[in-house]
């Protein structure tokens, strides 16, 4: 008996429309931000906060670096600013830096 296995795993699979379930719920959560924004505040002051809140929410949904999300970067950036650091001292190659504990 032949089995089919599955290929292309790590693909996301596109749910609704051109869009990944993760870009979608990216570009839902600035809509309904824009929605109480211009809800909310109008005039200049509306569109001064919506400016920022299409940029995140745009590029937390659509860029990539090196086929890694934009979220994953901002998680490992937080961590490395929040985290424990230690500086070990090696005489013959140098300073290392550790984030271990």
């Amino acid at each position: 008996m032949k089995f089919q296995l599955p290929q292309f795993i790590e693909t996301e699979v596109n749910i609704i429309g051109p869009f990944t379930l993760k870009q979608f719920l990216w570009v839902a959560t600035g809509a309904a931000l824009l929605f109480l924004d211009f809800l909310t505040f109008s005039g200049y002051f509306a569109i001064i906060i919506a400016i920022p809140v299409v940029a995140v929410s745009a590029a937390m949904a659509f860029i990539k670096i090196n086929d890694v999300p934009l979220l994953n970067y901002a998680a490992y950036a937080l961590s490395f600013v929040l985290g424990q650091k230690r500086y070990i001292f090696k005489k013959d190659g140098g300073s290392v830096i550790t984030n271990k504990k």
